[in-house]
């Protein structure tokens, strides 16, 4: 299974099903009433306004974002009610770390990428609270589920 972060992410060239360079990606969002760990969309910035481009329509992330519809099928990203948007609510702030010992400062997201039936899986691996080079990475599953009313797991 790859890894691949929130940071990479952003700004990645977003293809449509034609191969056109459509957008370039501005938010990932995870829908956390559906499951709070997989990411269920890209907004993307498109000559036409910010659009959804749910992750069921992404073939894959390799060298940018490969949509499996037309940019015309996104539809207009107007709202963000029901999603967390991880760069917007999730990078730059200040969480607990997972000991609840002291309080850190993301620095960036990791995902485990994953394909299934042709689609790109994306979920939420750990969180980067210091230097890029991962002696920070804690996972999240422990303290997001936890703090959401689930069961444990995690470090």
């Amino acid at each position: 299974m790859a890894t691949v972060s929130l940071t990479d992410l952003l700004g990645s060239t977003v293809y449509d099903v034609s191969g056109a360079a459509s957008g370039r990606v501005r938010e990932v969002a995870i829908a956390p009433q559906e499951d709070r760990t997989r990411v269920a969309s890209l907004i993307v910035k498109t000559s036409a306004g910010n659009r959804v481009l749910p992750l069921t329509a992404v073939s894959g992330i390799n060298g940018g974002v490969r949509a499996l519809t037309g940019a015309a099928d996104w539809t207009v990203a107007d709202g963000s009610e029901g999603l967390f948007l991880l760069s917007r609510d999730l990078l730059d702030q200040q969480v607990i770390d997972v000991h609840g010992r002291k309080v850190v400062r993301v620095n960036d997201v990791d995902f485990h990428h994953d394909s299934a039936q042709n689609r790109c899986v994306l979920r939420v691996g750990g969180v980067d609270v210091g230097a890029r080079g991962r002696p920070g990475c804690h996972r999240l599953s422990r303290t997001y589920h936890e703090d959401h009313g689930g069961a444990g797991g995690g470090d």
